[in-house]
């Protein structure tokens, strides 16, 4: 077997998520496909690249030489593979989305500004790594979220723009004994176990932690898992978990704003200020902003609180 870019990208990708499945997920590609090709590679250099068991997958020495090795190549084939489609007069975007639906309006209005450019989107559990992937030109457009007490500085020659302010509301079992109430304080939920994300981002893990020792406690963290795991989790009774406003809801449990508005954050787009998308910037967050109003008042809990106070003021 002759040793591939793509190789490189599965092997880096399952150090940065800590396992074959989470790995699979952000490849977009089948768990057994992902260990396949994973033995492949380690067949290829007569030893195992990572050492698995029931907490994830760790790199052994010689997977960190290759991961080193790796992480240096990849950027050079991104940088050859980006400036060759410039060379060719073709438009090359790459866009990198956090779990928000911003994306969904993001790929939207790229599509509709620049219809000639070939859009290369990936998607993180976690937004840490954008601004980063930003600033060292490895992408050129992504969508960010940033919190009342940790506003995000854009680094050197990278733009960020608000698109909107969004509150976060609570997600309970329908039988909650909380789950009639048209706002659910805070500080009710102290005795919950907390369902959150996989790989939550640092500014939001801070922000939810703060927010409940305002309130007087500090909180249980049940587990942490993804989406479809949650909602599961949740609708069993088993916990209580965090979800965007402009959620439509899921079956056997309710979405509740919470008093106050302890939790918000505002949703961004960030781009390379030297890339192809900069002329088209104001236009595409005209059009992403437009779009995100219009589907807000698609969620009928967004749409009451909405009604009650109005959108949130941008930091």
């Amino acid at each position: 077997m002759d040793l591939e870019v793509r190789h490189l990208r599965a092997v880096c990708a399952i150090a940065d998520h800590g396992s074959i499945s989470k790995a699979a997920v952000a490849l977009k590609t089948s768990q057994p496909s992902l260990a396949a090709q994973l033995r492949r590679i380690e067949s290829m250099f007569g030893s195992p690249l990572f050492e698995r068991g029931r907490a994830g997958a760790t790199p052994t020495p010689l997977g960190d030489w290759v991961l080193a090795r790796s992480r240096s190549l990849l950027p050079a084939f991104e940088e050859l593979r980006r400036d060759g489609m410039r060379y060719a007069g073709r438009k090359l975007v790459r866009a990198g989305c956090i779990s928000t639906h911003l994306a969904v309006h993001i790929v939207k209005a790229l599509r509709e500004l620049m219809p000639d450019a070939e859009i290369d989107m990936r998607t993180e559990e976690a937004m840490d790594v954008l601004p980063t992937l930003l600033r060292a030109q490895r992408l050129e457009l992504a969508t960010l979220a940033d919190y009342p007490d940790r506003v995000l500085v854009p680094p050197s020659g990278v733009g960020y723009a608000a698109v909107a302010a969004e509150p976060i509301f609570v997600g309970l079992a329908r039988t909650h004994p909380l789950a009639d109430r048209e706002e659910v304080e805070l500080g009710d939920l102290a005795d919950e176990q907390w369902c959150l994300p996989v790989m939550m981002e640092v500014g939001h893990r801070d922000h939810f932690t703060e927010a409940c020792e305002k309130a007087g406690f500090v909180p249980a963290i049940g587990c942490e898992v993804t989406v479809s795991v949650a909602v599961d989790l949740i609708a069993a009774g088993r916990c209580v978990g965090m979800f965007q406003a402009t959620s439509r809801g899921y079956p056997g449990l309710v979405i509740r704003p919470l008093a106050g508005t302890p939790l918000s954050f505002r949703h961004l787009v960030g781009w390379t200020e030297a890339g192809p998308v900069a002329p088209h910037i104001r236009k595409l967050v005209a059009t992403v902003r437009q779009d995100y109003w219009a589907k807000a008042g698609q969620s009928p809990v967004y749409r009451g609180w909405l009604r009650r106070y109005g959108p949130l003021p941008q930091p």
